[in-house]
């Protein structure tokens, strides 16, 4: 089960914590754990924890009966199907309140899921129809039995429909796709078993349906269950119309002993007594609550954002101001349909009731999309000027708004401390139409831009630092502020401010297998009218990177060149140093290994005259490749043993690389054990980072060992493993050296095997998951020990 998936420990641990009302920190206290400790717990980077540990939680979150048991038995859940599994994959958001009033849609699309000749279901209705709630409890459904793999690509805040493509390859589990190659990568993730796509929000980049259907039609194996307020209208599409809740209408026979409120009224009064705890449904009350909820279209996101206001309104009061206010006949615009009509204007008349400060901070929430801390929305609520002494403004506004269900708190960040919000997809965008109206947009988005330079600086030290994992996640919460920003920027003709974010992202473009959404960025900068020589160093640089994963060595070598001499002649040392490093990595990859080890001479004194420690050793490591390449094994040790001197404060990653050649070299002295222990080390570190790239290159020592020792159907699975892995990331090995080991393991395995063995093996190994190469891995280490 991957990471986050439905039932794992990490993702039932968060849920209860929240539902508990505690963040990481105070559950760790209670605990007795560290903060760290729950962090990776919930993240999933630590899967098996021990059973004193989950009683330990147990006793904190003051859990029972089969509550406990569930927990307990997902700390006992099986590894993933797949290695590459565990370092992708979006989670389903965990819903904390029970759904209510759908038992008629479930039972019909529970058995339209059940046909499996239907293989695209489009939930449509209004906003605040409860579309996504729907979906989320079918995809979980389909999930609990383990047979169908469900994966979630939430689109609302996705603006441009070429962006679609990346989150499906996102939640696929595939990394540097393109719209063109999607339909081919996908298949080759799925083939294993039946997947189900959840596609949340499409309404707004219907002009990608025909991606969908692409898909579709060459993925056999795939089905997609969608919501969107407009159907796609593509061929075998089946569109189920997502009603509002139930609501009746006789209350007038109903006894004080014999309340039986509607859908529609249940909800209203549960989330009315969330905010008011000693409400009670009566008889008396009854008949209001019911007209209320009719005003309200009994759209579920009606309903729950009228009911805090209950706190300070009598039911007879809200429903005089619904039913006299002009609100819900004036705000809405006459061409859209009636019930959207009625949301939009629920969401107005919320807007309305808030003071001037509450009503500001709404506004300017609406440019932040998807998830975002209290620091952003500090920065766009201060705009083009860092005017506030602190936080607290920000945080008062957010209280404010979640009081009012205009705001949401969805989880702590991978800052223990720093919890993370957003705004529902009806509510921004109501939030967004009222900033344009005031005016307020470009200065909210100042503040964005702001706040994403900032916080790439940090990231820049940050990605190649000792914190490098707790960076890239980092990063990572932060993608959709960083896209906006950066379309934003690009739109206006600002090449200087978006290749100083680009540039500062790009070990996060590289490590989390974002190559092809990172050379994007890099093209756009340098398609602008004038780009000044620095910045357009920068996004060269940037691209080179990029074209160099994907192994398009030539354009990498040219973007090199012209970087290099723009920077000599903007006198900027540090990127002649960045792209002589780069570029002696790229000569390497073409075979020129002379003027590969003459780069990397000049990167290092370059990088030692700057004081730049990780760029000295990372350089030395890749000197220490070449030095491989040509079979000088004592110069790469003691090239290996320099940089690793000092790489000890940098981030793991660089010291992942160290192990990588450390293990070519243990395999060029015939000694297939000590390769062993280095690659167990680095996927280790690989499982840390979540890094896509250097797995696909970590497995090749360690088949090339398995076959030195003998252990032919090892290597087949080891093979199996890298290559789903590589298909899934599209990351392709461009050093000779190591594509040559490659090969020949697989000769020598396939030829001592013979074809059916080696099949079977090999196709083993495509599913095989990393707890189970890890545990490969000590198997042959204790054997060497004699165990």
């Amino acid at each position: 089960m991957k990471v986050g998936a439905p039932g794992s420990f990490g993702t039932r641990l968060k849920a209860l914590r929240e539902a508990a009302g505690f963040t990481q920190e105070e559950l760790a206290t209670i605990a007795g754990l560290s903060v760290h400790a729950v962090s990776a717990l919930e993240r999933g980077e630590r899967r098996r924890p021990q059973l004193e540990t989950v009683r330990a939680l147990s006793a904190a979150l003051d859990l029972t009966g089969a509550t406990r048991e569930a927990l307990l038995g997902s700390a006992r859940a099986p590894a993933p199907h797949a290695a590459v599994d565990e370092l992708a994959d979006v989670a389903l958001p965990v819903a904390l309140t029970v759904l209510i009033g759908r038992e008629a849609d479930l039972e019909v699309l529970r058995q339209w899921l059940a046909d499996h000749t239907m293989r695209l279901i489009t939930l449509t209705g209004p906003g605040g129809a409860g579309k996504t709630r729907l979906a989320l409890e079918l995809a979980r459904a389909m999930a609990e039995p383990g047979s169908t793999r469900v994966v979630f690509a939430p689109l609302s805040a996705i603006r441009d429909p070429g962006f679609v493509a990346r989150a499906i390859a996102e939640a696929l589990g595939l990394t540097d796709v393109t719209a063109l190659d999607l339909p081919a990568r996908a298949r080759a993730a799925c083939e294993d078993r039946p997947t189900l796509l959840v596609l949340d929000n499409f309404e707004h980049v219907l002009d990608a349906a025909p991606l969908v259907a692409d898909l579709l039609t060459s993925v056999a194996s795939l089905r997609m269950l969608v919501t969107s307020r407009a159907p796609l209208r593509v061929r075998g599409e089946r569109e189920y119309v997502v009603e509002p809740l139930a609501l009746e209408t006789r209350s007038d026979a109903m006894t004080a002993t014999d309340v039986a409120p509607s859908p529609a009224v249940r909800l209203f009064v549960e989330r009315v007594q969330e905010v008011q705890p000693d409400f009670r449904l009566t008889c008396a009350n009854i008949a209001t609550l019911t007209a209320i909820c009719r005003r309200l279209d009994a759209l579920p996101l009606a309903l729950e954002l009228a009911a805090p206001w209950m706190k300070v309104l009598t039911a007879e009061d809200l429903l005089r101001r619904l039913e006299h206010d002009v609100l819900l006949s004036s705000v809405a615009p006459r061409d859209l349909p009636e019930r959207q009509r009625t949301m939009n204007a629920t969401v107005a008349w919320s807007y309305q009731l808030l003071e001037p400060a509450e009503q500001r901070a709404f506004r300017r929430f609406g440019v932040l999309p998807g998830r975002f801390p209290i620091d952003a929305a500090e920065a766009v609520l201060d705009g083009r000027e860092s005017a506030s002494a602190g936080s607290d403004d920000a945080l008062r506004a957010a209280a404010d708004l979640i009081d009012k269900s205009l705001l949401v708190r969805v989880e702590t960040s991978v800052v223990a401390t720093c919890p993370l919000y957003h705004m529902l997809e009806t509510v921004r965008a109501y939030a967004a139409l009222e900033l344009s109206v005031a005016g307020e947009h470009d200065d909210a988005m100042e503040g964005l831009v702001r706040y994403c330079t900032a916080e790439a600086s940090l990231a820049a030290e940050g990605l190649v630092g000792a914190a490098q994992a707790e960076w890239l996640d980092r990063v990572q919460e932060d993608c959709e502020s960083y896209r906006a920003a950066l379309t934003w920027l690009i739109e206006r003709g600002r090449p200087d401010e978006a290749s100083d974010i680009a540039w500062a992202l790009m070990f996060f473009w590289m490590i989390r297998g974002h190559a092809v959404e990172g050379l994007r960025w890099y093209e756009e900068i340098l398609n602008l009218p004038y780009v000044p020589p620095a910045a357009e160093s920068r996004a060269l640089v940037g691209a080179a990177l990029m074209w160099f994963t994907q192994g398009e060595l030539v354009r990498a070598r040219a973007a090199l060149t012209r970087a290099h001499a723009l920077a000599v002649g903007a006198g900027d040392t540090e990127m002649v140093v960045r792209a002589d490093d780069l570029s002696a990595r790229v000569e390497h990859a073409l075979g020129n290994l002379n003027a590969a080890r003459q780069r990397f001479t000049d990167a290092i004194a370059g990088f030692e005259a700057l004081a730049i420690p990780w760029g000295v050793g990372n350089a030395r490591i890749g000197m220490a490749a070449v030095a491989a390449a040509t079979g000088d094994v004592d110069q790469a040790e003691h090239l290996l043993d320099e940089a690793t001197a000092v790489l000890q404060h940098a981030g793991p990653w660089f010291l992942t690389r160290a192990m990588f050649v450390r293990g070519l070299l243990a395999l060029q002295r015939r000694n297939p054990d000590e390769a062993i222990a280095m690659v167990r080390v680095s996927l280790t570190r690989i499982r840390e980072l979540h890094d896509k790239f250097a797995l696909v290159y970590a497995l090749v020592p360690l088949a090339a060992a398995a076959t030195l020792k003998g252990n032919d159907a090892w290597a087949a699975r080891i093979l199996g493993a890298r290559d789903a892995v590589a298909e899934r990331t599209g990351v392709t090995i461009v050093l000779k050296l190591v594509d040559d080991l490659r090969k020949q393991a697989e000769r020598d395995a396939r030829a001592r095997l013979g074809p059916d063995r080696w099949a079977r093996a090999y196709a083993a190994g495509r599913k095989i998951s990393l707890d189970a190469l890890l545990e490969g891995i000590d198997r042959a280490l204790s054997t060497r020990a004699g165990i």
